[in-house]
Order: structure tokens, then C-alpha cells, then sequence
């Protein structure tokens, strides 16, 4: 009888070992995995840090201080040159470009044809530009933007309402703004719109949008 046991015994054991080669297997297949992970999760952080620096050196070499943490814009309703009522809530999921300008400021209009050069190149895109003029008057305002051939939207802030409620003490001065309606950048004084850097930097707000 104990002769016919052996084979039984045996056919367990080979059993029992081969369970646990199978578990050492998927053991170590787990382990790969988990290393795997690690290592693309610390490539992935590596690769933000490096997009971050990039991020940064664009807002310096642009002169624009950066909001961060990103501050949220108050909203508000303005005119546009039509007549028809605007809110910048309107522009929800849109990179906002917030300008606050007047005819009487030399460097505003200084900065206007990179403002243009900016709307055309960005203009199909989730971009938008509001250059809210401050209390020139709509006729005014009209003739001045027909006559420098701009296209980009502008509304009027004929009290100085908008002007108070962001603080604006002199002119230009410039927001950007997230597409979560965040103020992630501040402009004031005149710069050239019309370049590499501003492209980039419009590109990259652009693309956080996508990934988001």
C-alpha cells in the first residue's frame, strides 16, 4: 500500500513546485512592473521640471511677472465697438490676453502692431485678445482702430469701472490668463509682442489647455 502512495505524493509535490515557481514568476513580474512605473513616473516629473524651467525663461526674458499661484480674474461686462455687451467669463477655456491701453499713451500704441502680429498668428486658436481702452470714447477709439488697420477685439471702459476693480494704475499694462480663468502673468509697461518668445509662451498656455 505505502508503494502505491509514493506516486500521489510525488504528483503533489510536482504540483506543490511548480505553484510556486509560478508564483516566484509573477512575483517577479509584478516587481518589473512596479520598477517599470517608478522609472516613468520619475522621467515624467524630470520632463515638467524641464518644461517648468522653460516656462519660466519665457516669462523673464518677456519681462512679464508671473502669478503664481495663479490668481482668478474677476469678471466683468464691457461694450466692444459694435455696441454688444462682452464678459470676460465669455472666454471661458480661452487664453485670455488682457490689455489696458489709451490713445493719449505713447507706449500703447507703440505696442499695438505686435499685439496685431499676436491676434493673427493665435487668432483660430483658443486665443483671444481684449485690449480694454480706458474712457477715450467709443467714436474716438473707432477711428483710431480703423485707421492702424487692428483687428482684435477691443472693449471700452468709458468710467475707469474695469480699470479700479484690477488695479490699474498706468498704462499698458498686460494679464494673461489661463483657460481656468487665472491670472498667470502681469505685463505692465510696453514691449514687442511680435516675437519668438511671446509665440512660445501663447503656444505653451495653448497646449496646457490640450492636455488638460
Amino acid at each position: 500500500m505505502k508503494l502505491r502512495k509514493w506516486p500521489v505524493v510525488g504528483i503533489i509535490s510536482l504540483i506543490a513546485i511548480s505553484l510556486l515557481f509560478i508564483y516566484i514568476y509573477l512575483l517577479d513580474i509584478k516587481k518589473t512592473r512596479v520598477v517599470v512605473e517608478e522609472v516613468e513616473i520619475k522621467e515624467e516629473v524630470k520632463e515638467e521640471e524641464k518644461e517648468e524651467k522653460g516656462y519660466e525663461a519665457l516669462f523673464s526674458s518677456l519681462g512679464i511677472q508671473r502669478v503664481n499661484p495663479p490668481l482668478k480674474a474677476k469678471d466683468f461686462t464691457l461694450e466692444n465697438l459694435t455696441g454688444s455687451k462682452v464678459s470676460l467669463e465669455d472666454f471661458q477655456g480661452k487664453v485670455v490676453f488682457l490689455n489696458f491701453w489709451a490713445i493719449r499713451c505713447p507706449s500703447c500704441r507703440a505696442g499695438m502692431p505686435g499685439m496685431e502680429m499676436l491676434w493673427q498668428v493665435f487668432k483660430d486658436d483658443e486665443f483671444v485678445i481684449l485690449a480694454v481702452n480706458l474712457g477715450e470714447g467709443k467714436n474716438k477709439v473707432s477711428s483710431f482702430v480703423q485707421k492702424n488697420d487692428y483687428t482684435f477685439p477691443v472693449l471700452l471702459d468709458s468710467w475707469g469701472r474695469v480699470a479700479n476693480i484690477y488695479g490699474i494704475g498706468g498704462t499698458p499694462i498686460a494679464y494673461l490668463l489661463d483657460p481656468e480663468g487665472r491670472i498667470v502673468g502681469r505685463a505692465p509697461g510696453p514691449r514687442n509682442w511680435a516675437n519668438q518668445d511671446a509665440f512660445d509662451l501663447i503656444e505653451y498656455l495653448l497646449s496646457k489647455k490640450k492636455t488638460s
